[in-house]
């Protein structure tokens, strides 16, 4: 019964069809429907994700590598190793959601594990993403303060003022907490839209399951 269960919360989920597959036509256009299901939508999305950050991280690296003569390859590295961060987070993501695709695999106790596997994934997600901005902003800092520290012997009131606006700790101060405070709401409204809604329609599913 519990594979019976399982069978009708994909088969509500994915197809929303009352009729069963009967040739190679039917079956491919119930493939073709299953790649609107909230699951294969989510991969879509973890794909795009991907993508954009390559397409922003790569640059940013290339950039602090090359330019500044090199001085500030340390903020370079930090990207790089937020990127193996994510790179293992979007790996470990994937291979949750593909399990999720397997309809004749996990029982019904293992579909809810997953389920609730993935709001974890989305949780570390929305909170790991708020924090590495004023993490990052606070290395980024030293990392400049130690690559072009004040010349020997100044006094403290000119280390103060008379550094570069860039360097100055007042301005990253400045710049973090708002954008660490908008990167929050920012970080619940992306993930709501790429996960969270179609999250909840499992979870919903899995609920009208329980009812059966």
């Amino acid at each position: 019964m519990e594979l019976d269960s399982l069978k009708y919360v994909w088969h509500n989920l994915e197809v929303r069809s009352a009729q069963e597959p009967q040739s190679e036509g039917d079956i491919l256009a119930l493939l073709q429907r299953r790649s609107k299901g909230p699951v294969a939508r989510m991969r879509r999305n973890l794909l795009g994700e991907i993508i954009l950050v390559l397409v922003t991280y790569v640059p940013a690296i290339l950039f602090y590598l090359i330019d500044f003569e090199g001085r500030l390859s340390g903020i370079a590295w930090l990207f790089g190793l937020l990127l193996v961060f994510l790179g293992v987070y979007y790996y470990r993501k994937d291979r949750l959601l593909k399990e999720m695709q397997c309809v004749s695999c996990p029982i019904r106790s293992n579909l809810k594990l997953q389920v609730s596997t993935l709001k974890k994934y989305t949780r570390l997600y929305t909170v790991s993403g708020t924090i590495m901005i004023p993490v990052m902003t606070v290395f980024a800092w030293l990392i400049i303060r130690w690559k072009y520290p004040p010349p020997p012997g100044a006094a403290l009131f000119y280390q103060i003022s008379g550094i570069s606006w860039w360097q100055s700790p007042l301005f990253w101060i400045s710049l973090s907490a708002p954008l660490t405070i908008g990167i929050y709401y920012v970080n619940v409204w992306y993930v709501n839209k790429l996960y969270g809604r179609h999250i909840k329609k499992l979870q919903d599913l899995l609920a009208e399951m329980e009812t059966e």
